[in-house]
């Protein structure tokens, strides 16, 4: 495992942002300044893992190392707390997707190291369930 990659192992387990603690302003991925009160009085925040879709688009063909997960969806979304991410949409045929969708951030692997077998995880969004619906 590389050592940058274990130093920040935290950022792609979990959402972790900042929040300043002068006008309460949340940012993700973080920043050192903020951008509404040019405060540097930023704590690490963890994001909400619930948001709604704004938009989408579909990737056909994708960079090296990430054949097996062609399609790809990539979407822009706004999570519960306002704040916006654009992250991998999974679990959702792409016929049914639909600006505003709920959705919610899951725990997927992102890609396998091939020489090493390292295999790296991350978020991705999927479907918010409801409890209502009957798993396959």
């Amino acid at each position: 495992m590389s050592v940058p990659y274990y130093r920040m192992r935290d950022r792609y387990y979990r959402m972790l942002g900042n929040k300043c603690e002068k006008c309460a302003a949340e940012f993700f991925p973080p920043v050192n300044i903020c951008r509404a009160c040019r405060s540097a009085d930023l704590k690490p925040h963890e994001m909400p893992n619930v948001g709604k879709l704004l938009s989408y688009t579909l990737q056909k063909e994708s960079v090296t190392g990430f054949e097996e997960q062609e399609p790809m969806v990539f979407g822009l979304i706004e999570l519960s707390n306002g704040v916006r991410v654009v992250a991998q949409v999974v679990d959702f045929p792409y016929e049914s997707l639909k600006m505003g969708s709920r959705v919610k951030a899951v725990f997927r692997r992102i890609k396998a190291d091939g020489p090493s077998g390292q295999i790296y995880y991350g978020y991705k969004f999927g479907p918010l369930r409801t409890g209502k619906e009957v798993s396959a």
